[in-house]
Parts: C-alpha cells; sequence; structure tokens
C-alpha cells in the first residue's frame, strides 16, 4: 500500500567506490573504523527506523481492517436478530391465519385488523403488517395503516406461491405507494385448510431504521457504513454520499469488492484507495447469513493513520539526534585516542593480563556467566574467579580447597553430592550436573547448582576438571512461592464473582465436568455432587426456550472448535436467571476435548438492556413531541434533523425543512447564531423573523449550541426555536403598566426589609430553641445511656435482665438519631452545613457504613452485600463524614422498610462522578408516594409511620446533603418490588492515602489489660447522674477518677496537687460558678501541657468551635459512647510524657 524504504545496504552501496577506496588508502587505523563503524551504526538504526515504521503501518492497517471486521459482525448480529423477531411475528400471523381458516369462524375484518395491531406492537421498528390473498390482492392491514398494494412485486408473489417448503422472502428496497416511504418487505406464505396457497404476510421496514442501524458503528468523523442487497443495489448508506452514487438501489461499486464478491468469500477487508468522495478507506464486506444482504463498513486512512504519522515525525526526529550523538561521540572518541597512544608503551604488561581474563571470562559466558573453577587432577590444585567464593559465600581471595568444600555440603545431600563427583574423574567420565544445599560459613542453607566436566590425555586420564556453579536459592524459593499462589488460586477462584469450570467432551459425544466452583453451582442452583455426577443436570435447569440456541452452539463449537458463547435463561432454586457462558477449547491426546471457561450472572445487564431500550424510545417521543422546535444542522448548515414543531412554527411542511439548505435562507438574521454554534460558541436571536416557505411575518427565540464528536471536534449544530409572537404582545402590554408598579415596588420593599429583619430574629430564636432543646434532652439522656450500659455490661448471665438493658440503648439511640436528624435539618435550612474537601480513604468509609449496619440487617434476617466497580478509585477529595452519614441514613433507611430478601450497596466511578446504588427488596412505593419522599417530615404514608416509626427528615438532609456536596440524588422504585438510591457526588482525584497506621500501644498497657489502666482523670460534671456514669465507665476501666461538681473546683484541684497529679481532664461546658470555658483557660495558665477533653450537650459546630477557642484538645457530645470515651482520652492522655520523664530522671 505503500513505497517500502531502500534497503540500508542498497544505499551503501550507491556510494562511488572510489572514495571507499581513497578512505582506505592509508590502511584500517582505529580512527577510519571508527568513523565506518559510526556509518554503519547509523545506517543500522535507520534501516531499524525503516523497519519499525514499516512494521507500525502494517498494524495500523491491521487493526483498522480487524476493527471494522468487529463492527460488520456486530451490525450482522443486529441485523439478524432483526430479521428473526420479524420472522417470528409472522409465523405468528401465519399460524393464527391459517388456524382460523380451519376453524369454524373465518376472521372477519375488525378482527383481522385487531389481530395484525396486537402482533405489529412487539415490532416497534416496523412500518406495518399487511395480508395478501391468493390472487395478490390487499386483504388485511393494521389498523390505520394504508393497504399497500406495491409492498410486495409480482415476481417475488409468485416465488412466494410457488415454494415447496415455508420459508421467508425478503424483496428489494421498494417505494410504498400509499405513504412514499421505502421500506423492505419481508414475506411468508400461508396456507388454506385443504394445503393450497392461502396468500401472503408481509412486514414492511422503513429504511430509515436501517439507516439508524448504521449509525450506531464508531467508525470515525471520515468512516462509512453501507448495506446492499444481494444483487449488489444499495439500500442504505451511513453518512448519506452525495450523488447518484448514494442512491437507494444504485449498484455501482469498486472493482476491489467486485472481486471480493465474485469470489464468493463470506467476509474480506480490502484497500478501497479511490471512493466516490476521494477518501481512501479499509472496507470490511461481510454477507448476512440467513440474509439476501450484503454489509461494507470503512475507515478512512487519514485517521487510522494518524497515530503512525506521528511516530514517523519522531522517529526521524531521533535518528537525526542520534546520528549528532554519534558523529559527536566519534570526535570525542578519536581525541581520546590520540592521547592514549602516547601512553601505549607503558600498557604493554596490562594488555597481557587483560588477555588472560579475557579467556576466563569467554568460558563464563559459554557456561551462562556462572562463577567458574578449575581442578588439577594431579596436584589438587584449584583456580576460581571471584564470583564462584561469592557462590559459597566467601570474600575474595579467600582459600577454598576441596575439603572445605566437603565440609559445607549439607549433610543430608552429602553422600549423594559427593559420589556425583567422583564419578566425573572416572574413567567412565560422566558429567557432573546436580543441585545439592550448601551451608555458608555464616549458616546460611543455599541450593547450588554445581557443573563439571573433565579434561583428558591422549590416555584417557583425568588432567584437569573444569566446571561452574551458580546459586540457585531463589528458583528454588520461586519454586515454593509457585506452589503456594497454586493454593491461593483454588481460593480465589471460589472467591471471584463468576462460576468457573472444566467439562471433559469425550470421543463418543458425552460430557462430564472436570470441575465446578462453589460460585457456578450456587448460579444453576445445583448440588456439586450431582453436576460432577451427571452433567445433563446443568442442562434441564436451563429454560426450555433456550434449550434450542445453546444445543445448536454446542454442536457447532464441538464441530469447530471456537470459542463457545452463549447467553439464555437458567432456573435455580425457583428463581429465572440470566447467564452468560464463555468457554475456550484444548484438543487432548486421545482426541477428546477439554472445554475450560466461566459463567456470569448478567440478570441485571439484561435487565438494564429492556430499560435502556424504554429510555430510547421516550427520548425519540419527547423530541417528537417536544413543545419546542428542534433543529439538527452539520458544518454546511444542512439540515439533518427536524421535528414537528420546529416545522410548524416556520410554516413549511417537514420533508421540506429536512431537505433544507440553512445558508440559502431570504432572511439572514439567524445565520449569525447558527454559525455561533459551529465556531463553538453559544449563538442566540430574538426578534422578528420572515419564514423563507411562505414569507410568513413572526417574533423568535432561537439558541444554538455546538455539536461535537467523540473526540471533540464539532461535526454541527441545534437550534431551539420558540415562537414569541405572543409574548412579544404581552410585554409591550405589560410595559405600559410599568411606571405605575415601581412606586408599588418602593412600598413593597420597604415592607420587605422589615419581614428579613423579622425573619432573621426568629432564626436566631429558633436556633437558640434548638440548642437548649439538645441541651436539656442530651444531659438526661447521657445519664440513661450510661447506666443503661453499665448495667448491660454487669449482667452477663442474667438473660432478661441483659434483654431489657439492650432495649434501653436500643431505644436510647433511636431518640438520638431523632434529635440528631431534627439537628442537622436545622443546619441545612439556616445554611451552616459545613463540608469539607479533604482527602477521603473511600474503602474505609464504605467498610464503616456497612460495618454500622451489618448487625441492624442481621437482626431482620436480611443479607446485605456490596458490589465495588472496579473503576473505584482508592481516594478522593471530599468529605468523609457526610459520604459515610449519607450511606449509613440510605442502608439504614433500606433495612427498616425491607421485612425480607437483600439490601445491596454498590459502589463505583461513572465519569467524574462518584456513583452509589443502595438497592432494597422492601416495600417500593407507588408514583404519588415517591413525589413526597423528599418532603421533610413526611413518609410515604401516614400507615408507613405507624408501622416502620421515624421522623421523616433522613431522606430528606441525606438529599440536601448530597446537593450542598455538588452531587444529585435519584431513586426508582415500584410498589411490592423494592427501591434504588442512586446518589452522584464530585470526584477530585487525589493522591494515594498511605496505609493507616496502628496506634502505638500506652507503655505498661498489655492486650487484654484494662485500657486506661494507669491513668489519673479529673471528671468536672456538675450532673450527679452524669458524674457517677463516668466515675463508673472510666473506674472499670483502670483509671483512678477525682470528680468536680463545677469548673471552680476542678480548676482547685488542679491549683493543689498539683500538674502531675492528672493525665487528662474531662470538662463539662456548661455548669455553674464557673464554666468548662472559664475552667480551661484557668487551667492552661496553671499546667499548659495538661490536655483538657471537652464534653457538651451541644452537639451544634459552633458549641465545638467554642471549646477548641478555650484550648480544649478535643470534644465529646452527649450521650458519651463508651467506646468513643476510652478512644480519645487514649490519644490525649498524658501518661506516656510522665513515663518518659520518669525514665530520663532515673
Amino acid at each position: 500500500m505503500n513505497a517500502p524504504l531502500p534497503a540500508p545496504s542498497r544505499i551503501a552501496a550507491t556510494a562511488p567506490a572510489g572514495v571507499v577506496r581513497r578512505f582506505f588508502r592509508g590502511g584500517w587505523s582505529f580512527e577510519r573504523i571508527l568513523l565506518l563503524a559510526v556509518l554503519l551504526i547509523n545506517l543500522a538504526a535507520g534501516y531499524q527506523g525503516w523497519a519499525r515504521l514499516a512494521e507500525g503501518r502494517s498494524r495500523a492497517e491491521e487493526r483498522a481492517a480487524q476493527e471494522t471486521r468487529n463492527l460488520a459482525q456486530v451490525l450482522e448480529q443486529s441485523l439478524g436478530s432483526t430479521a428473526r423477531s420479524i420472522d417470528v411475528t409472522l409465523r405468528a400471523v401465519v399460524d393464527e391465519l391459517e388456524a382460523a381458516a380451519g376453524g369454524a369462524h373465518a376472521l372477519r375484518t375488525e378482527g383481522g385488523r385487531d389481530m395484525l395491531a396486537r402482533y405489529k406492537s412487539w415490532l416497534p421498528e416496523i412500518e406495518g403488517l399487511r395480508v395478501f390473498d391468493a390472487e395478490g390482492r390487499p386483504r388485511w392491514a393494521r389498523a390505520g395503516a394504508p393497504p399497500g398494494q406495491g409492498l410486495i412485486g409480482a415476481e417475488a408473489f409468485r416465488t412466494l406461491a410457488g415454494l415447496v417448503h415455508d420459508q421467508l422472502m425478503v424483496s428489494p428496497p421498494q417505494i410504498e405507494a400509499d405513504s412514499g416511504v421505502r421500506v423492505l418487505s419481508f414475506s411468508r406464505r400461508y396456507r388454506l385448510p385443504d394445503g393450497r396457497f392461502g396468500g401472503v404476510v408481509t412486514a414492511a421496514v422503513p429504511l430509515h431504521y436501517l439507516e439508524e442501524l448504521l449509525a450506531v458503528p464508531r467508525l470515525g468523523s471520515k468512516g462509512l457504513s453501507m448495506l446492499r442487497y444481494e444483487d449488489r443495489s444499495l439500500i442504505a448508506v451511513q453518512p448519506p454520499i452525495p450523488g447518484e452514487a448514494g442512491q437507494v438501489g444504485n449498484k455501482a461499486i469498486s472493482a476491489e469488492l467486485t472481486g471480493i464478491l465474485d469470489s464468493g468469500l463470506q467476509a474480506a477487508s480490502y484497500l478501497a484507495p479511490h471512493m466516490k468522495d476521494g477518501v481512501e478507506r479499509i472496507n470490511s464486506v461481510r454477507r448476512v447469513a440467513g440474509l439476501p444482504f450484503l454489509l461494507v463498513l470503512g475507515m478512512a486512512s487519514e485517521e487510522y493513520l494518524a497515530e503512525w504519522r506521528d511516530d514517523l515525525r519522531n522517529t526521524l526526529a531521533l535518528l537525526t539526534v542520534f546520528l549528532l550523538l554519534t558523529a559527536g561521540s566519534a570526535w570525542l572518541v578519536i581525541r581520546y585516542h590520540r592521547r592514549l597512544q602516547a601512553h601505549a608503551a607503558r600498557l604493554g604488561e596490562t594488555l597481557a593480563e587483560l588477555r588472560d581474563r579475557d579467556k576466563v571470562l569467554r568460558v563464563t559466558e559459554r557456561v551462562g556467566g556462572l562463577g567458574v573453577f578449575s581442578i588439577d587432577s594431579r596436584s589438587g590444585s584449584t583456580r576460581f574467579s571471584e564470583q564462584f567464593l561469592q557462590v559459597f559465600g566467601l570474600p575474595p581471595g579467600r582459600p577454598f580447597p576441596v575439603e572445605v568444600w566437603q565440609q559445607g555440603i549439607h549433610p543430608d545431600d552429602r553422600e549423594e553430592t559427593l559420589a556425583r563427583a567422583a564419578e566425573v574423574s572416572s574413567p567412565a567420565g560422566r558429567a557432573f550436573d546436580h543441585e545439592y544445599r550448601y551451608l555458608w560459613p555464616d549458616g546460611q542453607v543455599r541450593w547450588i547448582h554445581g557443573l563439571a566436566e573433565a579434561e583428558r590425555d591422549v590416555e584417557g586420564q583425568s588432567v584437569r576438571v573444569h566446571g561452574a556453579v551458580r546459586d540457585v536459592t531463589d528458583r528454588h524459593r520461586a519454586e515454593i512461592s509457585l506452589k503456594a499462589a497454586l493454593d491461593e488460586y483454588e481460593r480465589l477462584v471460589a472467591r471471584i464473582p463468576v462460576g468457573v469450570f472444566k467439562i471433559h467432551w469425550t470421543q463418543d459425544g458425552r460430557p462430564c465436568f472436570d470441575y465446578v466452583s462453589p460460585l457456578f453451582c450456587e448460579q444453576c442452583g445445583l448440588d456439586e455432587a450431582a453436576v460432577l455426577a451427571d452433567a445433563t443436570t446443568v442442562y434441564l435447569s436451563l429454560h426450555e426456550d433456550d434449550r434450542a440456541s445453546f444445543d445448536a452452539m454446542c454442536h457447532r463449537v464441538v464441530r469447530t472448535l471456537e470459542t463457545f458463547e452463549w447467553e439464555g435463561r437458567i432456573r435455580a432454586g425457583g428463581r429465572l436467571l440470566w447467564i452468560s457462558v464463555q468457554a475456550r477449547p484444548t484438543r487432548m491426546e486421545d482426541g477428546s476435548v477439554m472445554w475450560e471457561g466461566i459463567q456470569s450472572d448478567v440478570t441485571g445487564r439484561k435487565l438494564a438492556e429492556l430499560a435502556l431500550r424504554e429510555s430510547e424510545e421516550h427520548a425519540r417521543l419527547l423530541l417528537r413531541h417536544s413543545p419546542v422546535g428542534i433543529l439538527k444542522y452539520d458544518n454546511d448548515l444542512k439540515v439533518s434533523y427536524c421535528n414537528q414543531q420546529f416545522a410548524r412554527i416556520m410554516g413549511a411542511p417537514l420533508d421540506y425543512m429536512l431537505r433544507l439548505d440553512c445558508s440559502k435562507l431570504q432572511d439572514v438574521r439567524v445565520l449569525s447564531p447558527l454559525r455561533e454554534a459551529i465556531a463553538g460558541n453559544i449563538g442566540r436571536y430574538e426578534g422578528p423573523y420572515r419564514t423563507t416557505y411562505n414569507g410568513h411575518d413572526l417574533n423568535i427565540a432561537m439558541h444554538c449550541a455546538p455539536l461535537r464528536d467523540e473526540a471533540g471536534a464539532i461535526v454541527g449544530g441545534i437550534a431551539i426555536l420558540e415562537d414569541i409572537t405572543e409574548r412579544m404582545l404581552k410585554d409591550q402590554e405589560l410595559a405600559r403598566y410599568r411606571d405605575s408598579l415601581e412606586e408599588l415596588v418602593d412600598e413593597r420593599t420597604a415592607d420587605l426589609v422589615a419581614a428579613r429583619a423579622e425573619a432573621e430574629r426568629l432564626a436566631r430564636v429558633k436556633s437558640e430553641f434548638l440548642a437548649n432543646m439538645s441541651h436539656e434532652i442530651r444531659t438526661p439522656l447521657n445519664g440513661v445511656l450510661g447506666l443503661a450500659h453499665i448495667g448491660y455490661r454487669d449482667s452477663r448471665g442474667r438473660d432478661k435482665a441483659r434483654d431489657t438493658f439492650a432495649r434501653i440503648l436500643s431505644s436510647g439511640q433511636l431518640l438520638l438519631g431523632i434529635i440528631n436528624d431534627i439537628l442537622d435539618f436545622s443546619k441545612i435550612e439556616s445554611g451552616k452545613l459545613r463540608v469539607e474537601s479533604i482527602p477521603v480513604d473511600l474503602g474505609k468509609v464504605i467498610g464503616g457504613a456497612l460495618e454500622l449496619m451489618e448487625e441492624r440487617a442481621s437482626a431482620k434476617g436480611l443479607i446485605l452485600r456490596f458490589r465495588r466497580s472496579a473503576s473505584l478509585p482508592e481516594s478522593c477529595l471530599s468529605d468523609p463524614l457526610r459520604i459515610g452519614q449519607i450511606l449509613i441514613n440510605l442502608l439504614s433507611n433500606a433495612i427498616k422498610f425491607t421485612d425480607h430478601g437483600e439490601v445491596s450497596l454498590a459502589a463505583g466511578l461513572e465519569g467524574e462522578r462518584l456513583l452509589f446504588q443502595v438497592t432494597d427488596s422492601g416495600i417500593g412505593m407507588s408514583e404519588g408516594e415517591l413525589a413526597k419522599v423528599f418532603a421533610p417530615f413526611e413518609q410515604a404514608d401516614n400507615s408507613t409511620t405507624r408501622k416502620f416509626g421515624g421522623t421523616g427528615l433522613g431522606l430528606t438532609i441525606t438529599r440536601r446533603i448530597v446537593e450542598l456536596m455538588g452531587g444529585a440524588m435519584v431513586v426508582h422504585s415500584r410498589p411490592g418490588e423494592g427501591s434504588c438510591f442512586e446518589v452522584r457526588l464530585p470526584c477530585v482525584p487525589a493522591a494515594l492515602l498511605p496505609p493507616p497506621e496502628a496506634p502505638p500501644p500506652r507503655p505498661g498497657a498489655m492486650p487484654g489489660d484494662r485500657r486506661l489502666a494507669g491513668l489519673s482523670l479529673l471528671v468536672a460534671e456538675d450532673n450527679e447522674v452524669n458524674r457517677m456514669v463516668l466515675e463508673e465507665l472510666l473506674g472499670e476501666e483502670g483509671a483512678t477518677v477525682t470528680l468536680a461538681c463545677n469548673g471552680q473546683e476542678a480548676v482547685d484541684a488542679v491549683r493543689g496537687q498539683g500538674m502531675a497529679a492528672f493525665d487528662a481532664v474531662l470538662m463539662d461546658v456548661q455548669m455553674p460558678v464557673m464554666d468548662g470555658f472559664d475552667a480551661t483557660r484557668a487551667i492552661h495558665e496553671l499546667a499548659p501541657r495538661l490536655p483538657v477533653i471537652g464534653q457538651t450537650a451541644h452537639a451544634l459546630d459552633e458549641e465545638r468551635e467554642r471549646c477548641f477557642a478555650a484550648g480544649m484538645v478535643d470534644h465529646l457530645a452527649k450521650p458519651i459512647d463508651p467506646e468513643r470515651l476510652v478512644e480519645v482520652v487514649r490519644r490525649h492522655a498524658a501518661a506516656p510524657l510522665r513515663f518518659e520523664g520518669a525514665g530520663g530522671a532515673g
């Protein structure tokens, strides 16, 4: 396809012989040799660059050919699927017609039309169904469709009438007489009760449906996809080809394509250098199996060779740089060589020594670069390399007689190794090739591989023994690791999310499973022993309607040994699943075939495909019935799509608009926004306009935006049009009232200022009320939960009491959740909820949420699943607290409304957004309930509230948090089928987080000890019950507790006992005499390094900030969680500091 570059040898041969003779006239000096070497190296580099470029171009062309072949195969499958659907429908119509003809009552006209309308609903892609009698007269058509006498030609009709066996016939494209639409006709004959030809049933497929199929493949901006009939006439082409070559029915094809089709090949690829549009392409042609169609797909060379051309430029640049570097290096070497010649005399002895060493190196290279040795058989003297000593763990220059080697051999290997070594010098002359263990001087056991062979004199006696040794310890370790890896593989197979199997197909055609993974058996709903005993049990679990396709695939791949790929339904334990099976064959020595493959559960994908098809249909209906006009055009301002509303506003027929060239519009005022979009900008026009079709004057608003392909290149624009004539008239009317409204606006503004001041006052009152309410509820709740925790801990062995305390804890946590929901909702309403942007370990956040919800799901007998997509990053910049709150709220909500089944969490990356999906099998919601599911203080209905409880704030808060984080949240649900909540959040990349380090253990605290043993803590708390709870919790963990009833007593305790008396202070915030803030400041003046930990019943951020501003090192919100209490005290307690100080003093 491209002229080859000249070979380097030929280039060299073109040099004049006289130049070469003159160059070497002075002899083969070092400098001349060096320059010749530089020349040859550059010629070799040039040849390698040429070869690499030639190979790169060949690979690019092969990739393009393979990609077009793959796309052609995909299109063939799509066409075949559509044809099979049409054929199934035609068969059903024929069966019903024949059954009706043989029954007591023949179908009447309305009944026939109803039947056709029913079957038409199966095939949204066809234009209509029609029935013709034996004379070719139209009998019925789908209700509302024209009879369509011209849908099937007379010749095709006679062919169908004369067929002995029923078969599907596809006619060439025709223009339907009634609608003027080009269609393809799929036809089948039907018989009368006596077996005679009764007529024909025809389904008409409009060509625009096929054009939509051809537009799907990704062939680049200049790619081409074409469908031709078996007589080589054109059916459809994308993108459209201007002129006669793009007309339906055109039979002009290239000579290359003619040669392929004449050869009878099923599929082939070829280079088409001279296309009608002047673009060179690699085309792939494929005959559609079972249909009279030819598929031709092409990819432009300027697109698939773009990367190769960049490589060409880079290679030329590198060769140029290489030439300059080698030439410069040669010049420097020549200078250095001339200096060395002055010292040549003094290097004679050194060169002789180097020659001796070179001999040793050549021996080393010959045996593999190992440690080499030589032993004199008569004297026993040895010579060896430094690497030889390294193999045996000895430093260079160390003597190493044979006796030392013999003593160092591992006792278990010594006898056999010495026996083999003795055989080397024996008359039999057996070579030594053995692996043995050797004990290094430092005690290490190393595996050594030794090779040795004797040098013999003319009498056959051994003169010297030459050999080499190599340390193969790493290889032995690798073999051990390999065995461990194989064991791990077996465990991995049991954990991967696909079923794995091996099935042996014997020569007599009997299948039997050699291996099945646990998940394979679970997907089939069968026991492993039953599957291994009888392979037909798996076959019997297949859905009856899918067994035929499974059998056909099995028969084909057993014969051809191609890859087995099949999708179908299977009954597993009362459930109907979609599975995908893939397997590859291996021909065994006995002629049988071993199939190894995987089986995946693709039920979700199949359901998603159905939903996608419905979504695409909805999108088409929206465009068709949009209240605004929508126009799509290319870079030449030629219309490629127009909806009915756009044509209606312009007062022109739809077919006129679809042929419109916008550059020829009479009113040029709209050309500017249309061109702005092509330039990559947003174009707008609002004002008067006169239509080109009928000269009608109106006022319009037009917005134009660019359309881009996958590479980001602009391929056209889209225009949104509104008729604002009526609005303009209203605006003119409103302008007359504007002046009189200004006075009213001034008055109203004054009222709004006063209202705003009142609203701000009410907001402050609301915040103060919520803070006080939180404090008044959390303070006694801290005592209740603390005492309940103590009672639960101390009631081991008393089941009834333990259950009572567990219920108190559960009820208290529920009440705390309600309080937190109200406070979060208040923060959101007042705009005070803060969202951070810090590195987030997504695995840790998700794992924490699942761990928290697992016990609650298990208590209800639910299965809690997690599916992590491979696209989910390890970390990102976001708010870990809010992400965890979102997941916990959604999982808690799903568990609450699910009585049986499962709740699943899926996490992945969709574009540049994190995607979380929480799905349950619970009660579900209707459309009306979905409309108010995010309304605050509401649930689906009152009965739901009575049955499941809750404030109705959880989902409202979750959605507000998602929106504050810049994300979106949607819900899908049906009554009785469960719900699916989807959350999408921005994903800002972050550097990988280091693995979390375990906190260092506190000196003196051993695993299993009381965690606060040895600590002295000062507790300041004005509530007597809370003091008792803290004293009990801290004392149980081994701490010494000193109590203070207010801040002043805490300050006096520190002043009186000294700063070294306490390791930490737990300080309540609201106390009489002196509050916690003043007490903290006073304690820091006395003991600056003594940590003070705040505890407050206020859960607002303002309270936390006041704690830190006062000098507190951490904050505990009431009710205090015992585990959180111990964790915070251990993190901040000053005991390690006192311990280090004591050690230093001693």
